[in-house]
């Protein structure tokens, strides 16, 4: 099945995935994070503000602010398929739709790069056990993970935890992707 046909289908079960469930899944897909050593060991956090039915950053994001963690969220898309990141902190109130619906920040927001240390929270409609993801098809992820080395770990409902994702030579590899049931971290390295 090739990745726009598998993209609808994916959809079509995120869509009927019930309030209950997505909840459920939220609470312990944070206590799951929350809980791997990277995470706890990391001082700076680059995570998506979660949009839709996409599972929770918000709690997170809270839970660093709280821990004294820096976090950096996406800051631009741009149309050559890059993405950069900047910095949160002061900012989450000054929070303007951007491209494809997403939360991004003021032009004056600091950016960050990530350095060895940190961790890198990945998203995705699902994953597959190899840790290769379906996003929504614009490759920023896969371009930005190919040229940074962070530690990068994917949030995915169990029900949307499959056994193979369709895939191109250039789709990048996360090193765990956390359940709502587990932490599932790919046998190989990731390419």
């Amino acid at each position: 099945m090739d990745k726009e046909a598998y993209r609808k289908e994916i959809k079509a079960r995120i869509a009927s995935l019930s309030s209950v469930y997505i909840d459920e899944s939220n609470r312990a897909i944070f206590e799951n994070l929350i809980a791997l050593p990277e995470f706890i060991a990391s001082a700076r956090v680059f995570t998506y503000l979660s949009i839709g039915r996409e599972p929770d950053t918000r709690a997170l994001i809270e839970h660093c602010g709280k821990l004294g963690k820096t976090v950096a969220i996406p800051f631009e898309y741009k149309k050559d398929g890059l993405m950069s990141f900047a910095l949160l902190d002061r900012h989450i109130g000054e929070l303007e739709e951007g491209a494809y619906g997403i939360p991004t920040l003021p032009d004056s927001a600091e950016r960050l790069v990530p350095q060895e240390g940190d961790i890198m929270i990945v998203p995705a409609l699902c994953y597959d056990k190899s840790g290769y993801r379906l996003g929504r098809g614009g490759g920023y992820y896969d371009r930005y993970l190919a040229g940074h080395r962070v530690f990068s770990a994917g949030l995915c409902r169990e029900e949307l935890f499959v056994n193979c994702v369709p895939r191109e030579s250039y789709d990048m590899r996360v090193n765990c992707i956390i359940t709502d049931k587990r932490i599932a971290r790919p046998d190989r390295p990731r390419k």
